[in-house]
């Protein structure tokens, strides 16, 4: 599993009035707090109102100040995302009023965000040279001194709004260091595309999917969750959970066609890997779909979450009555194992179900969680029938 890595990320902070902004006069509590933290930046290009710093494994840091607005056609489609409504209601008129905006840049190697082009990163790879950046160590190190850079400049002067460019997220500026504080990946780096659903009888929430933009950055593809009449960011916190088990240490990808959710069963989600021409919504980009099948908390079970029972010891009780070739049932118990032992190296665990026989297996309503709320992970478990 290999993430998009986007390698030149942005952040526009945007002003109502204000003082002009000289980023490497302001900046230099930035670059001393970086070199207590072993970063040591050296500035290699600098004038009234741009610096350009530069550090090791060549990584690069572009500030520059512009006493005009920003162009507004770029702001259209975080305008357009309903998360961004729901965040900051005001947001057209932050955008409207501002009259001065700092843009800061941050990627690796000398060529930048070219490599972020699908034609230069197919050549690099053609090549067999790997991109600039193309970690996900080095990825996060730059969501970090992005957020760092940002929150300095905030220090010296408030901003009316960030725009966050590697996930469209546009964040007031009163906001913004509580973005920068949760555990990534978080909304900062995850946009939630918001999508109404069809009315499902006898629930009062409107349904409603998302598809985020940014998750690919860390696990390659985006992730789609279909819609359901539970609130969504009930939905939004499963993604980031499925998001956080892949790229874990040890972490791995839900496989395909096999459920996830908490081991204390509070909720269940099944998970396909669709190819580009499957996507739900016409992206015609391969995603991950989640799909909720049970919620505890929200009283919600859908036809296929029948009544069913834990099957002891998983597959290798059962591989003599569901495949009768030796051969193949040492396959089927070898893939159980292994399956078995990745989900343990997380601290997760890999279960068996049997369908429809004498009632649920869910846990009592009183089980305690493993896992808090907001925006930590949560502890997976995926499991298959037969």
């Amino acid at each position: 599993m290999t993430g998009r890595y986007t390698n030149n990320i942005q952040a526009a902070i945007l002003y109502e009035g204000g003082d002009e902004i000289y980023p490497s006069l302001h900046l230099n509590a930035f670059r001393k707090a970086m070199l207590e933290r072993q970063l040591p930046l050296n500035v290699v290009q600098e004038d009234r109102h741009f610096v350009l710093m530069r550090g090791p494994g060549e990584f690069q840091i572009l500030v520059t100040y512009f006493p005009r607005p920003a162009d507004a056609a770029v702001f259209a489609p975080t305008l357009g995302s309903a998360a961004t409504t729901l965040l900051m209601p005001d947001a057209r008129e932050r955008v409207r009023r501002h009259t001065a905006h700092v843009l800061v840049e941050v990627h690796h190697g000398v060529i930048g965000g070219v490599t972020d082009n699908p034609d230069i990163a197919g050549f690099f790879s053609q090549i067999g040279m790997q991109r600039p950046g193309a970690t996900l160590r080095e990825f996060n190190m730059r969501v970090e001194i992005l957020g760092e850079v940002c929150r300095h400049l905030l220090k010296l002067q408030p901003a009316s709004a960030i725009h966050w460019t590697q996930s469209n997220m546009l964040i007031a500026g009163e906001q913004f260091t509580a973005f920068l504080d949760q555990p990534q990946p978080s909304m900062l780096t995850v946009h939630p595309k918001l999508f109404a659903g069809e009315p499902v009888p006898g629930f009062n929430e409107q349904p409603a999917g998302l598809l985020t933009l940014g998750g690919a950055d860390y696990i390659g593809r985006e992730v789609y969750v279909a819609p359901a009449p539970i609130p969504w960011i009930d939905l939004y916190d499963a993604a980031l959970a499925f998001i956080r088990v892949a790229i874990q240490p040890n972490g791995y990808v839900v496989p395909d066609d096999e459920t996830f959710g908490p081991e204390n069963g509070d909720y269940s989600y099944r998970v396909r890997h669709l190819a580009a021409e499957q996507h739900p919504i016409g992206m015609r980009e391969p995603c991950y779909a989640l799909t909720l099948r049970f919620s505890r908390q929200h009283s919600y079970t859908t036809m296929e979450h029948e009544s069913r029972t834990l099957v002891p010891g998983g597959m290798r009780s059962v591989a003599a009555s569901v495949e009768p070739d030796r051969d193949k049932r040492r396959e089927l118990i070898a893939d159980w194992e292994q399956k078995e032992r990745t989900a343990k190296a997380v601290g997760n665990s890999l279960q068996l179900y049997r369908k429809g026989e004498g009632g649920s297996d869910e846990p009592p309503a009183g089980s305690p969680p493993r896992f808090g709320g907001g925006f930590v992970r949560r502890t997976a478990v995926f499991g298959r029938k037969h």
